[in-house]
């Protein structure tokens, strides 16, 4: 049987390339780890199921393996989906990331008008077990949680 070697990126689908970046790199802090370039070739459309297809796309990161791939559909546009608030329903997917303090991220998202859902109290649980978490969306509706978290002891194999 074929095997998994590893976790590649988690695609999130945006309206503007260069807004979603100035929100992932000048905001949150991550870096460009493939510039932003355009796709548009009869590969990439039968890829993705759609023809005739042009992207433009940008991954970012913290430098651990994983990458958020920013896609900009240029051809065929789609419209912002009207349940994009909603993040119980089957399809709905959300990227986290470890944080060194939650509070002070919920803070500066708040700032920004960013609203976050999250209990305000720490919990007391060891690794692997978030003890501050909150979700939150990007500009262009994609869920992210921000989570708090005792370091990895080591020998462990949970993530």
């Amino acid at each position: 049987m074929p095997s998994i070697q590893t976790i590649y990126h988690t695609g999130f689908i945006v309206e503007n390339l260069d807004k979603a970046l100035e929100f992932y790199v000048d905001f949150l802090g991550f870096n460009i780890e493939r510039d932003p370039a355009i796709s548009e070739t009869p590969w990439i459309s039968e890829v993705v199921g759609y023809e005739n297809v042009k992207m433009r796309q940008a991954y970012v990161g913290v430098g651990d393996g994983h990458s958020i791939e920013l896609i900009e559909y240029m051809r065929p546009r789609g419209e912002k989906r009207s349940d994009q608030h909603d993040r119980n329903r089957p399809g709905s997917a959300h990227a986290a990331m470890v944080v060194d303090s939650v509070p002070e991220w919920r803070k500066l998202l708040e700032e920004r008008g960013i609203e976050t859902y999250g209990p305000t109290y720490e919990r007391d649980l060891e690794y692997p077990w978030a003890r501050y978490a909150i979700y939150f969306q990007d500009p262009d509706g994609n869920w992210l949680e921000m989570v708090s978290r005792d370091p990895k002891p080591e020998g462990s194999t949970h993530n």
